[in-house]
């Protein structure tokens, strides 16, 4: 849901409730009040009968006090309904209708609370409607010190009460349309106040970010004038936005300054390796095969390769990476990168072992995938004891799909852990842009490296 929705759903949800809990709590005042000042202006109303009227004539009623109290009750109205009750509230007579069904008992215990003026409302039960308790008035019928009865009259007749049900009340009506417009009104009122207020500029703000992004983030004058709220965002946005500007210099610079070092390097090198490698050409055709000529040129030519693409892209402006994805054979790719390492293991007298599984073939960059494997070999040389074995293997996995590459070494017991330096940064870069990533295991002894390539099964990568 949209903020806009969120806002209107909480607020007419917060405003029902509200209502709801205030309407509940009025009418409850309301009728509480209005039963207490009826209780109280009607509290001598027993009383006045049985002084007017002696019921008691020995220990039973008066039938012509009786006639006389019911003939008050018909001169009243029909809001009042008088009981005569014994000393166990049971009813002897009524002045009810002829028919009515009422039941035979009233309870004492609200009667009691009235007479010890304990504080109204007091609710007594109507034996013509038991299930609604009402206000009432009462007085105990005497003979010395024991009560005898009760002259119980029930304020608020059932018949009151049945045309006070039947009654619509339009103010209520008004009333809830009126808290309806007034939710409406507010809820959109917030909206407007929240989409000007906040909105709006954080709409602006992302705006202005997403074009500085694309700008080299090239801040405008006016960025860091915002709404209160949004203030200190746009004034951290402005310290990085400084400092990338600043980073970028410094690269600009760096670059630059590189680039001519590069070039003056590459142009020192150019004559004294194509002379190496014109004497190494030469000396292979006037001798007879030699491994270790061969292993020379072959690293002299690369060198001077690598070398010559140096100088082209310290030419460039703007050098960009480019890599070439084709198939790469992985026994000659192990065994090349081994060669060129075989003088450092054998310094360090080190055996180098290759298990490499027959016809294995991947797709990749066969420089990235060189500069991968030295980089392995190198780095397990490295943390490697003397008298020690680096391996090298290499096998389909299960499914076939895979090729899964794992180097294994030996690790000095006294060797001071640390970085592995930017030789493995390398390698998770490279396995990056072949889609796949760098497994470590180490043990107290033993250092692995993994990781797995697609076989030729797979679609080349792009």
């Amino acid at each position: 849901m949209s903020f806009k929705s969120r806002l209107m759903v909480f607020t007419s949800i917060w405003f029902c409730l509200a209502v709801a809990l205030i309407a509940f709590t009025y009418n409850w005042q309301k009728q509480t009040i209005e039963l207490r000042t009826k209780q109280s202006l009607h509290k001598q109303l027993a009383t006045h009968m049985r002084e007017d009227n002696p019921l008691m004539i020995g220990s039973d009623y008066n039938p012509v006090a009786l006639k006389s109290i019911f003939h008050t009750l018909m001169l009243l109205g029909p809001d009042f309904e008088i009981y005569f009750l014994d000393a166990k509230g049971n009813i002897t007579t009524h002045a009810a209708p002829e028919g009515a069904q009422l039941q035979s008992y009233v309870d004492l215990e609200p009667i009691t609370q009235f007479l010890n003026d304990e504080p109204f409302p007091i609710l007594g039960e109507d034996p013509r409607n038991p299930e609604h308790n009402k206000v009432f008035s009462v007085s105990a019928l005497k003979e010395g010190a024991t009560i005898m009865g009760y002259l119980y009259v029930v304020i608020g007749s059932t018949q009151h009460s049945a045309i006070a049900a039947s009654q619509v009340d339009p103010p209520y009506v008004a009333l809830a349309g009126l808290v309806l417009v007034s939710i409406i009104g507010f809820a959109f009122g917030v909206y407007l106040l929240v989409e000007k207020s906040l909105l709006y500029p954080i709409q602006r703000v992302t705006n202005q970010l997403q074009y500085q992004a694309e700008h080299d983030f090239q801040l405008t004058p006016d960025f860091k004038h915002q709404v209160k709220e949004l203030a200190p965002i746009a004034d951290s946005y402005h310290l990085m936005a400084k400092h990338i500007q600043q980073q970028f210099l410094q690269l600009e610079y760096q670059s630059s300054h590189q680039r001519q070092m590069l070039l003056q390097l590459s142009h020192d090198l150019k004559t004294p390796l194509s002379s190496v490698l014109g004497y190494l050409e030469t000396w292979k055709l006037q001798n007879k095969e030699d491994p270790l000529i061969e292993v020379a040129y072959r690293n002299c030519d690369k060198l001077s390769n690598q070398l010559h693409s140096m100088l082209q892209l310290a030419k460039q402006e703007t050098p960009l990476l480019s890599y070439e994805y084709h198939p790469v054979d992985i026994v000659t790719l192990i065994a090349q990168s081994a060669q060129l390492m075989q003088s450092q293991f054998d310094r360090k007298q080190v055996i180098l072992k290759q298990d490499v599984a027959p016809e294995l073939q991947t797709i990749g960059d066969k420089v990235l995938l060189e500069r991968l494997v030295a980089n392995l070999l190198e780095n397990a040389l490295r943390h490697s004891p003397k008298h020690s074995t680096v391996c090298c293997h290499a096998e389909l996995t299960t499914n076939k799909a895979d090729i899964r590459f794992r180097f294994t070494n030996h690790v000095e017991p006294n060797a001071q852990g640390g970085s592995l330096g930017i030789g493995i940064k390398i390698v998770q870069s490279i396995l990056m842009l072949h889609h796949s990533y760098l497994e470590t295991k180490q043990t107290d002894n033993e250092y692995q490296q993994s990781f797995t390539l697609p076989s030729t099964g797979l679609v080349p990568l792009v």
